[in-house]
């Protein structure tokens, strides 16, 4: 784990270039110092730009720890008020990083949720036992014929020497024992995950056979602590962290805070900020997010409203041959030349392909995470030339006459915009708004709206599958 309560933290936006002061992230040989969680992957890249030495955020955002040093601090460039909800929507994997970072809560902790609880969880303990358990020492009393430990004078004379019993006494000792209340309270939430993963569910979840395994292995090691079904050790002030943790149990504070909001099963927000629960920063790909989010919400209305249809994956399904290899190959130097596509045709992949019963496509539709018009003077600008061509050359290996864009909206028009058309092409763009959390739903309404009508859906009618 790595603390960066004193680093210097620099904010800024996905694929903005940032100045950041060399020394703090460059050897004296001028060699890139980043954490092993940054090396090797792409969230962070280092150049130039107009001369200068800057970094580059991409398309990840959240807390980004460099090094010890110096701590990136990425926002979406566009409005998207609620990451929370895409990622909860969508399923999205998220990329955990070492440093730890608070986040708040957040309603009731649904799937995904426990599904990053559960990670987390498994994570710290396998930090927190190579640590050591907590060990405290316990007063225990008895009464007997062999007393250990210190002997009750006054007890003894009351229970046994005023009525004539000389040999035998009250006595007590302390004890170490794991048996504490805050190991009680991990314990417990440890139970409370596996109850969660062990649920029958119609699908298994990926890795739950590994990581009942796990938890299997981690109850072994609470074996002595006892079980606690009233939860009594949520009054304990430690483990409600409202008195410090002994300085050399301190490591124990993430995973009670993790604990606790398990037992009390509340969610979280994925939005920067929060002081509810520390976690690994978790670092989400915007640009995948939104595709799927689109794509997953268009399937669900689809089949809320009875489309006809199945919303496919373009990249995994529903996709068809760029190339067509000609009966009679062209002649341009007075004889037939080989065609490449003879040997590979290449895929044409849609981010959403909408496919009919009949196996026809009525809709195809290229999703973009990218910025139009922000730094544009007019409000309503084109869409990038390539992102144009691209979206062009899927209507027409899908044999339709308009093309489709989905682009998260930052400005100007909201909802479906007409660009132009390509010969016989027409080129639309739909811009959605994500800007406030209120307004998501009828955006989403709006969207499907749009796209029945391009395609001439007629709702009402059972689908097949979506």
């Amino acid at each position: 784990m790595i603390d960066f309560h004193w680093a210097t933290v620099v904010d800024c936006v996905e694929y903005e270039h940032v100045k950041v002061d060399a020394d703090l992230w460059l050897t004296d040989e001028h060699r890139i110092r980043f954490n092993s969680d940054v090396e090797g992957r792409d969230i962070l890249r280092a150049g130039f730009k107009n001369g200068v030495l800057t970094l580059q955020a991409t398309s990840y955002v959240g807390v980004i720890p460099l090094n010890d040093n110096v701590v990136l601090r990425v926002k979406p460039r566009v409005p998207l008020a609620s990451l929370t909800r895409m990622v909860a929507d969508t399923g999205h994997s998220l990329m955990p990083l070492s440093v730890f970072r608070g986040y708040s809560g957040r309603g009731n902790a649904d799937d995904w949720a426990m599904d990053i609880y559960t990670k987390e969880l498994l994570k710290q303990l396998d930090e927190l036992l190579d640590a050591g358990l907590w060990r405290s020492y316990v007063r225990r009393a008895a009464e007997g014929h062999f007393p250990t430990g210190r002997i009750d004078f006054a007890r003894s004379v009351q229970r046994f020497a005023a009525r004539g019993i000389d040999n035998k006494v009250a006595y007590s000792w302390h004890e170490r024992t794991v048996d504490t209340p805050a190991n009680r309270c991990i314990k417990a939430a440890l139970e409370h995950v596996h109850d969660y993963l062990a649920r029958e569910r119609p699908q298994p979840r990926r890795g739950t056979r590994q990581q009942l395994s796990r938890l299997a292995g981690h109850l072994h090691a609470f074996a002595d602590v006892s079980t606690d079904p009233d939860l009594q050790f949520m009054e304990d002030p430690e483990v409600l962290g409202l008195i410090p943790l002994p300085d050399h149990r301190s490591y124990y504070g993430p995973t009670l805070d993790l604990c606790l909001i398990i037992l009390r099963e509340v969610g979280i927000a994925l939005e920067l900020g929060g002081s509810d629960v520390e976690l690994s920063s978790l670092l989400i790909d915007t640009n995948q997010l939104f595709e799927k989010f689109v794509r997953v919400s268009l399937a669900r209305l689809a089949r809320e409203q009875g489309w006809p249809v199945e919303v496919l994956d373009g990249n995994t399904d529903g996709n068809v041959d760029l190339y067509d290899v000609p009966a009679h190959l062209p002649s341009p130097l007075g004889h037939p030349m080989t065609a490449l596509a003879s040997v590979d045709a290449g895929k044409v992949q849609p981010d959403v392909v909408i496919r009919a019963l009949d196996g026809t496509f009525p809709l195809v539709a290229e999703v973009k995470n990218t910025v139009h018009g922000k730094d544009a003077k007019a409000d309503d600008v084109l869409p990038d030339r390539g992102e144009i061509e691209q979206a062009v050359t899927y209507a027409l290996r899908y044999g339709l006459d308009f093309a489709l864009l989905i682009h998260p909206w930052i400005k100007g028009t909201k909802g479906l915009v007409y660009v132009g058309r390509v010969q016989s092409i027409d080129v639309y763009d739909y811009r959605l708004d994500l800007s406030t959390v209120d307004g998501t739903d009828a955006a989403l309404a709006d969207l499907a709206s749009s796209i029945a009508a391009l395609a001439r859906i007629a709702p009402n009618q059972v689908p097949t599958s979506a």
